[in-house]
């Protein structure tokens, strides 16, 4: 069995249902864990699913393997007034990598389903990648939580410092083609060594700005009536990171149409590192006078 750290680090761990990866282990493979509100009070926040499913993966493999990649579905909304039940399923232990299948149910229905694929490290070799974005850097820049109140549990577990837009007034307009936005990320406080635990706030952290990227015409507020709501989620984890230092999220909304929109995302650290990559797939509807999506 494994010995991770992942109950060790608030607002990360482990005391209550305010904290934001913290399980009880129900056994055989089953775990329980709060999820808190996004936007709208009644439904969780997404990031919040996604990693606790991930850390409910980290409990029922080995310590010597990493995450480096998942895919998840949501299938139905989740309420943060009662817990969402995990249950981790052996799919294969190789010699090199293991797969998990996790299934977040509520109320006794499937409300998401998760493979996570980890692997052994092997000795480090050279890598290809593109550039990092020439962004400034983190300090000196805005709060891009200023919207939210101060009190909402993502402000108070992440910090986020927007980088200004760098597209003129006419590009990224509705209805136009790639939207970007980019911004700096890391944990409030410092959190223990182990990588589990850094992964598993990535993904906490990954899906906050993504899909609504599509909506940075639109401002904030966003205008009333919009509908924005995640359909499917996939990462994949390239390098060893510390997700409490910043980290460059580089959010790209790459199309949007037929009530849907798709958007990428780089996690780059300050070293100019490619660290992480994200996809996603959301649903998207604008009502008039805005427009239809």
């Amino acid at each position: 069995m494994i010995s991770r750290d992942l109950e060790q680090a608030r607002p990360f761990g482990p005391l209550g249902k305010g904290e934001r990866l913290a399980l009880e282990d129900v056994g055989s493979g089953v775990f329980e864990g709060h999820c808190h509100a996004g936007r709208a009070p009644q439904r969780a926040y997404g990031g919040a699913v996604v990693g606790q499913a991930l850390a409910a993966a980290y409990r029922t493999v080995e310590d010597d393997r990493a995450a480096h990649s998942l895919h998840a579905y949501f299938l139905r909304p989740v309420t943060p007034e009662r817990p969402a039940r995990y249950e981790s399923d052996v799919v294969r232990d190789g010699q090199s990598y293991s797969v998990r299948e996790v299934t977040a149910t509520q109320g006794g229905k499937d409300a998401l389903t998760m493979s996570v694929s980890f692997k052994r490290p092997e000795p480090e070799g050279s890598w290809r990648q593109p550039g990092v974005p020439d962004v400034p850097d983190p300090e000196g820049l805005d709060d891009g939580f200023a919207s939210r109140p101060a009190t909402h549990p993502l402000r108070t577990a992440v910090e986020y410092r927007q980088v200004p837009d760098v597209a003129g007034p006419d590009e990224g307009a509705a209805g136009e083609g790639q939207i970007e936005r980019f911004g700096w990320f890391r944990t409030v406080g410092a959190l223990p060594d182990d990588p589990a635990l850094h992964v598993c706030a990535l993904a906490y952290i990954s899906d906050a700005p993504l899909a609504p990227t599509a909506l940075v015409p639109y401002g904030e507020p966003r205008p009333a009536g919009i509908v924005l709501a995640s359909l499917d989620h996939a990462m994949w984890f390239h390098r060893p990171f510390r997700a409490d230092t910043w980290l460059l999220y580089a959010c790209r909304s790459r199309l949007a149409g037929d009530g849907r929109t798709l958007a990428y995302g780089e996690f780059w650290d300050r070293d100019g590192q490619l660290v992480a990559s994200v996809v996603q797939e959301a649903l998207l509807r604008i009502p008039e006078p805005h427009g239809i999506t």
